[in-house]
């Protein structure tokens, strides 16, 4: 961190400024000096330098250690509904027509009983997808990655969603990729589901 030089301030008040090493999908990387309060201040700075020009990667100093702040890749749209998922509304679409659970059962050549486990796990899924839309973006290994990593101590479900991204800004690349289970692909969607809500990760120490 460098303190910029604003005349009529005392040395107490000196305001802390970063400098930013710009690096341009084209031509030659820059280097610029931006005061900003602090390293969260400097992130948010770094994210709308990328997105606002033709910037791939901005690297800050904040005296201890170089903060990388770089435009994901693209994420790739979710998988399709895998088949249980699937057949799930396909048995709620023909309730919803109407039919009787003893005639989705003939339809699909199962029990009674296994039609109601169906339906209710997949309307228990789409409610909770509806109330915890940060999650229901993420792939199911993204979530259970986040799982191990994230402390969600709220008892309220909408209230936890809420506050998901924020806690998984804290994580660091070497964290996420430490998991079981994780690698760079679910790594990459982390960043670029964490870019889409304005945050990315922290640097590794």
């Amino acid at each position: 961190m460098i303190l910029s030089e604003n005349h009529g301030l005392s040395k107490d008040e000196l305001v802390p400024a970063f400098a930013f090493y710009l690096i341009s999908n084209e031509g030659e990387p820059s280097m610029r000096l931006v005061d900003v309060p602090d390293i969260d201040a400097g992130k948010t700075w770094a994210m709308d330098a990328i997105r606002s020009a033709s910037l791939h990667t901005i690297r800050f100093w904040d005296g201890v250690r170089v903060i990388e702040v770089q435009r994901p890749a693209m994420r790739q749209p979710r998988q399709k509904p895998s088949d249980a998922e699937e057949r799930g509304k396909r048995m709620i679409a023909m309730k919803a027509k109407g039919m009787k659970q003893r005639e989705i059962a003939a339809a699909f050549g199962i029990s009674i009983g296994r039609v109601r486990d169906v339906m209710s796990r997949e309307e228990l899924r789409a409610r909770e997808e509806a109330i915890q839309t940060n999650r229901a973006a993420l792939s199911g290994r993204a979530n259970n990655v986040l799982r191990h990593l994230v402390i969600e101590p709220e008892a309220d479900p909408a209230e936890r969603d809420r506050l998901l991204p924020e806690r998984v800004a804290t994580l660091t690349r070497g964290i996420i990729l430490n998991v079981g289970n994780s690698g760079k692909v679910t790594l990459a969607e982390i960043e670029a589901w964490l870019w889409e809500r304005g945050l990315c990760l922290s640097a590794d120490i």
